[in-house]
């Protein structure tokens, strides 16, 4: 028997659970955050429909109607239980204003007493957020916060939503109706919402805008709880049976699954007259709803205390749902914090701090300036700098060296290809015959070196070389280098600032960035380029120096030239030979050309300069007013930090409180039962959610079986046998498959099974395969249904249908109707003949009673 004691065990338990559910949401609302949508109750409705009233019988304190509170802005209704009353009002200021302004919200707020009314602080708040003559009033995303402790409170959050207006007065434009349609929709659309949707009694509900809204946003009616206040006031307007029919669900078109509820209203208070207290409200409801047409209603959808019950029970069990997707977006959220935080660094006052920050800086910039140099690509320890996974876009920027190879690559191939100034070569050696060029350069020999060989006759004599034609050929047959050198210089120059402007965005904080390239890369940069632009200038003029070849090889290919030339049979001319001498040195030059440009200009001043840029010794160079320009931060970095700081730290307590929640036992296997998928974009539409359990029904369930509280004396006669150390024994029964190597192992759902969820075959018997271990470790794969026509044989040979065996023994209570001596078989099918009332006990239980037959079995 379950003592008092554990009931209140129990009921101290399950509050501490709703307390931690609610603490969970309040912090997700102090941290307001986009890629979050909570799950929470907003109360929606017409300005005239009694809005207040609802949350009036709710907390059971009077909204002062002229304070204007709920038809600014939203307004977070706190109820927590607590040994001694109290009311505070604050205010969680929107994320998107300066910290400043934040601070200024944070600090308003107190707590009501006899010098500071309810009244008086609501105006305070509402004169503070949206005050009066100031544009855009009703656009204010702050949240006003009001809560209150008592002894008897529920456990409860909601937000209350202002009161949606059909026309412009002289309080609110129509862009003022705008703004409240917007935020209200923004709220109402997110299937974490439940609506409360508010409806007058002193009007047709047809011509509510709340109900047009809902059915918009919840078209299914799965997350909508309607409220219909002024009951007393439907008769007047003829309309009574049309509202009962209403909050009974039986109007097709605004049935929610939630249900309805109908509250009376407190009717109009004279001057000075006190606010009817709780259990004066309680008499009145009472009083009405058992007269009249109304008394055809249930009581549990009549009256505060039934709106509040089913309000509590519908919060928790839709933040229990919701608690395993919360827990990843609030870890992702705590991510994207400190990775802002990060980027903004810390705040240093004076130029020495300044300078002691940009000293670390620039030491780890030059940790990722080395492997992208030397082309080994390592992250140091705690950075992610470098890609382990190919860019599907082409080579990163962060990769530095694979970048200047692919340049050099380019570079190179683009002197062979298009260096020549004209589109003939030298004649190969070892290829017979005449090559297309071949044409062109007898048209060359003729029209330009036979006619420069006359222009530079000197007084040498007839016949005799003239050594510098070769010189001069070659200078205008390599005319294209220096451009193509130049462009690749230029490449390379955005090769290296591309990686620089990756390493800051990486490594530098935010505020750093612009200053730092302005006042220190530029110039840098700068240097690192003027100093390949002058040896790329010296490379260029070495071009019109005369220098022979040193080279064996172009003795090699001119002798080899002479030899093919002279097997052919013919001779050739001077002019040839010139041109012949210049296209061997053109080419060994290029070689020479190519890899001078990539090493004396790419390397020694381009990316072996990027080491120098982050010297720490250059910071000890730079002079105050350099640093400050770089390292000091304005004021709204200083505000975002404070903010970031301040968010950050709701966000880790949300995140403690919410996996506290969801390694709960209860809560976890809610979770897993939810249909809902991840709500984080504004514009979803809401989707319906299935029903399930609540969390108090799922504990009921769960503890329908015996337990040590309340065990059946059947129970207690036949304990079930523990289990055997070598494992589950069906594992080894041969009516069951054999799970594959690998495969995955199917996990028992639930221990406790009605008679309707267990199949019965023709003969009313139960099949074993639909049994459920109650082994922790492994559960075996369910057996397949038995074939048609097979057939098993008893002890006496005798054939018996496989439906008519089943291997569950009976309990205890049926031993007497057994013969002693009787074959297990025969034991079970007697057991089932005889109609035994316990074929329909769980199925764990169904497995230990088989457990123990076969070793019964065994024995015999």
């Amino acid at each position: 028997m379950v003592t008092r004691l554990e009931l209140a065990v129990d009921a101290q338990e399950l509050a501490s659970e709703q307390r931690a559910l609610l603490d969970l949401i309040d912090k997700l609302q102090f941290a307001q955050l986009d890629n979050v949508k909570l799950p929470q109750i907003v109360v929606v409705g017409d300005q005239s429909a009694g809005k207040s009233s609802v949350l009036e019988a709710i907390t059971g304190t009077p909204f002062p109607r002229d304070a204007g509170a709920c038809t600014r802005f939203a307004t977070e209704i706190r109820l927590r239980r607590a040994p001694q009353p109290s009311i505070t009002v604050s205010v969680i200021p929107d994320r998107n204003k300066t910290f400043a302004e934040q601070e200024r919200l944070r600090q308003f707020g107190g707590t009501v007493n006899t010098s500071m009314p309810f009244e008086q602080l609501m105006r305070s708040a509402v004169d503070l957020i949206a005050p009066k003559n100031i544009p855009g009033r009703f656009a204010a995303r702050d949240i006003l916060v009001v809560e209150k402790r008592g002894p008897d409170m529920p456990l409860l959050t909601l937000v209350d939503l202002p009161g949606l207006v059909r026309n412009a007065n002289n309080d609110q434009s129509l862009e003022d109706i705008k703004t409240i349609e917007a935020l209200s929709d923004r709220y109402m659309k997110s299937s974490r919402t439940i609506i409360l949707a508010v409806v007058g009694g002193n009007s047709d509900y047809v011509q509510a805008p709340i109900l047009t809204k809902a059915r918009h946003f919840d078209p299914n009616g799965s997350r909508t709880i309607g409220v219909l206040t002024k009951p007393d006031l439907t008769e007047s307007i003829g309309l009574e049976d049309k509202f009962i029919d209403l909050v009974k669900n039986k109007d097709k078109r605004n049935d929610f699954k939630l249900g309805w509820y109908v509250l009376l209203n407190p009717g109009p208070r004279e001057p000075g007259q006190p606010w009817p207290s709780a259990e004066e409200r309680r008499r009145g409801e009472a009083a009405f709803f058992n007269r009249g047409k109304w008394s055809t209603l249930p009581p549990s959808v009549c009256g505060a205390n039934a709106l509040m019950r089913q309000l509590s029970t519908q919060l928790q069990q839709h933040i229990g749902k919701h608690v395993h997707i919360l827990r990843k977006q609030i870890q992702k959220a705590l991510d994207d914090c400190d990775t802002e935080l990060k980027s903004l660094g810390d705040a240093k006052d004076t130029p020495e701090e300044m300078r002691t920050e940009l000293v670390e800086l620039f030491s780890a910039s030059k940790e990722l300036v080395i492997p992208a140099v030397y082309g080994f690509y390592k992250n140091p320890p705690k950075k992610n700098f470098f890609r382990v996974t190919a860019d599907p876009r082409g080579t990163p920027a962060q990769n530095l060296r694979a970048r200047a190879t692919e340049e050099n690559d380019r570079f190179s191939m683009r002197i062979r290809a298009h260096g020549r100034k004209f589109g003939f070569a030298a004649a190969p050696s070892h290829t017979p015959g005449e090559s297309p060029g071949d044409g062109m350069k007898r048209d060359f020999v003729s029209q330009e070196v036979e006619m420069l060989l006359r222009q530079i006759r000197g007084s040498e004599f007839p016949m005799d070389p003239k050594p510098r034609a070769v010189y001069m050929l070659f200078q205008s047959y390599s005319e294209y280098w220096p451009k193509l050198a130049q462009e690749h210089k230029d490449n390379l120059g955005v090769v290296c600032n591309e990686f620089l402007g990756e390493l800051i965005d990486y490594a530098w904080p935010k505020r750093m960035r612009e200053p730092l390239r302005r006042h220190f890369l530029e110039l840098q940069m700068k240097a690192l380029m003027a100093k390949a632009q002058h040896e790329l200038d010296l490379l260029t003029q070495d071009m019109n120096l005369e220098v022979q070849p040193y080279d064996p090889e172009y003795e090699e290919r001119l002798r080899s030239w002479h030899a093919k030339v002279s097997n052919d049979g013919a001779t050739f001319s001077e002019a040839e030979e010139v041109l012949e001498k210049m296209l061997i040195y053109y080419e060994l030059a290029a070689k020479t050309f190519i890899r001078n440009i990539i090493t004396q200009v790419v390397e020694r001043h381009l990316l072996q300069g990027m080491y120098s840029i982050f010297d720490s010794v250059e910071v000890l160079r730079l002079g105050n007013e350099v640093i400050e320009a770089i390292a000091a931060e304005n004021k709204e970095t200083r505000d975002r930090r404070q903010t970031l700081r301040v968010q950050k730290k709701a966000i880790e307590e949300a995140k403690e409180i919410c996996a506290t929640l969801a390694m709960r036992k209860e809560l976890r296997a809610y979770a897993e039962d939810a249909t809902d998928v991840e709500d984080t974009s504004d514009d979803e539409e809401s989707k319906p959610e299935g029903t399930t359990a609540t969390p108090k029904q799922r504990h009921t369930s769960s503890t329908s079986r015996p337990s040590r509280r309340a065990r059946p004396s059947s129970i207690e006669e036949t304990p079930p046998p523990q289990p055997s150390a070598r494992g589950p024994e069906p594992a080894t029964d041969p009516r069951y498959p054999q799970q594959p190597a690998g495969a995955p192992t199917p996990t028992p759902t639930s221990y406790a099974l009605s008679r309707a969820e267990i199949p019965s075959n023709s003969d009313n018997t139960v099949n074993d395969s639909y049994t459920t271990s109650r082994a922790p470790q492994q559960a075996p794969p369910p057996p397949p249904p038995p074939r048609p026509g097979k057939v098993r044989t008893d002890e006496d040979g005798h054939a018996q249908s496989q439906a008519a065996y089943s291997p569950v023994p009976p309990r205890s209570s049926t031993r007497a109707n057994v013969p002693s001596g009787s074959p297990p078989e025969q034991y079970y099918t007697t057991a089932y003949a005889s109609n035994n009332p316990y074929v329909s006990a769980d199925a764990a239980e169904f497995e230990a009673m088989r457990r123990q037959a076969k070793r019964m079995s065994s024995r015999g």
